[in-house]
């Protein structure tokens, strides 16, 4: 069979620069999982043109909340030309019945295990409305089949993404990881990993993995066997990572370069009410002069509008971050994403907005804040980002940047300043949208 496996472009696709985008395995994986025999072609939409008018037996759609409308307008496309549609991913996981009105098939959870399956019911004439996954071995999971990773992915060609675990072992609200993935966390075997990266031998290696350290004695094996490999890497942790001297010891001599930090915000109010704050504001500045004299990059992920958030958080966490000279940050709005127990609260507290799903990309206001207006929430989001990102604040948090991949840091902040002024064109759309009950957006993609 002729397989197309896509990954839909979202309506800030063409806002976002390869400096600001995390890349996804899921295609690869899905490609590996293909048993032999079928012809399989992957598209990351942001970067690969759509071949829309070619005949395809098959296409998988891997689908996130802000991208499920184009998933669901390339499912109908190619099931009007004949072909079977399946739709997978975090959104039709968590939302499996409005998914199925869209495609011939849902996989409900991960690929493992079922991919197989529903090629196999397809060629038998068979295919069931759900495939449902509970949570697979991951010791058989196959190596990613990264065919012209570097263009599918928009990347610099010297950067690999990889994943060792899966899943989470908090339970932030605002999160479906856990829903979809499971409370714990389990690990792909230390030897998988290796191969993978020995195979491509990158330069750069990006783990997409939601906590790198979670898992304490996996992660302390998985850095002794990084070391001798001699790569930089780059992943996502927690402040109490940072604070585990030997763990972060053992990480920046495996080759650690940067890490996305989930402070989500610097009030203790706030902070108290995730249950993941590791202590105090004290605790945060600690980490952050640790990861510097490391030679680590220290990337700051903030949440806007949490219940305990008034409008002074601005301010605050303004300070906070040109007093660390925070080199980089990922400014996000609260975004009740479906499937999530936030999602669940707002809508029984009624401050669910809509659910016009384009727009939960955690960058517009789809809910009601507490303490402030959608509209506040809105300005005083885009005037944080300017004030971070003016030349000014840029200038001032350079010097603390030469032994920590200073290029990366101004490469991040323009891509990032250059993004807020289109931020704020499209709150100016987005709010004429919400007032004025304008149709769902529509991706007219080329064919």
């Amino acid at each position: 069979m002729r397989i197309l496996l896509v990954s839909p472009r979202s309506l800030a696709s063409e806002e976002t620069s390869k400096w600001l985008r995390i890349p996804q395995l899921s295609l690869p994986i899905l490609a590996a999982l293909t048993p032999a025999g079928h012809d399989v072609v992957m598209v990351e939409e942001e970067v690969d043109p759509l071949p829309a008018a070619e005949a395809w037996d098959v296409v998988g759609v891997t689908a996130m909340t802000a991208n499920v409308h184009r998933a669901y307008q390339l499912a109908s496309r190619f099931r009007r030309q004949g072909a079977r549609v399946i739709l997978g991913g975090i959104h039709p996981s968590v939302m499996p019945e409005e998914a199925a009105e869209h495609a011939d098939a849902v996989v409900i959870g991960e690929a493992e295990g079922i991919w197989p399956q529903v090629l196999d019911d397809i060629q038998h004439n068979r295919l069931q409305r759900f495939y449902r996954n509970a949570q697979p071995d991951l010791a058989n999971s196959p190596l990613p089949a990264r065919v012209k990773p570097r263009r599918l992915l928009g990347l610099p060609p010297y950067l690999m993404p990889i994943m060792a675990t899966r899943g989470c072992p908090y339970q932030c609200e605002f999160c479906s990881v856990h829903r979809v993935y499971g409370l714990g966390q389990r690990h792909l075997p230390i030897d998988h990993v290796v191969a993978d990266i020995v195979r491509n031998d990158p330069r750069l290696i990006m783990f997409l993995d939601d906590n790198i350290g979670a898992l304490r004695p996996y992660a302390m094996q998985l850095f002794e066997a990084l070391r001798p490999l001699r790569k930089k890497w780059c992943g996502q942790a927690t402040v109490r990572f940072i604070l585990d001297e030997e763990l972060f010891r053992a990480a920046v001599r495996s080759g650690l370069r940067a890490l996305f930090v989930g402070v989500e915000t610097v009030e203790p109010d706030a902070c108290a009410a995730l249950r993941k704050s590791p202590g105090g504001i004290a605790l945060y500045d600690q980490a952050i002069a640790r990861c510097r004299s490391a030679g680590v990059m220290f990337h700051a992920s903030l949440i806007f509008g949490l219940d305990e958030q008034t409008p002074r958080v601005f301010e605050h966490t303004l300070e906070f971050l040109l007093r660390n000279s925070v080199p980089s940050i990922s400014p996000n709005i609260l975004t009740p994403y479906p499937g999530t127990p936030l999602f669940e609260r707002l809508t029984r507290e009624g401050r669910i907005l809509h659910t016009n799903w384009t727009y939960y990309d955690h960058t517009n206001v789809c809910y009601q804040p507490r303490n402030m207006s959608p509209e506040e929430l809105a300005e005083k989001y885009i005037d944080f980002r300017r004030r971070f990102l003016s030349w000014s604040s840029i200038a001032q948090r350079l010097p603390a940047q030469w032994n920590v991949l200073p290029w990366a840091y101004l490469g991040m902040n323009l891509a990032l300043r250059q993004a807020t002024g289109r931020q704020e064109q499209r709150f100016q759309e987005y709010f004429t949208w919400l007032h004025n009950g304008r149709a769902t957006p529509t991706f007219d993609a080329p064919t």
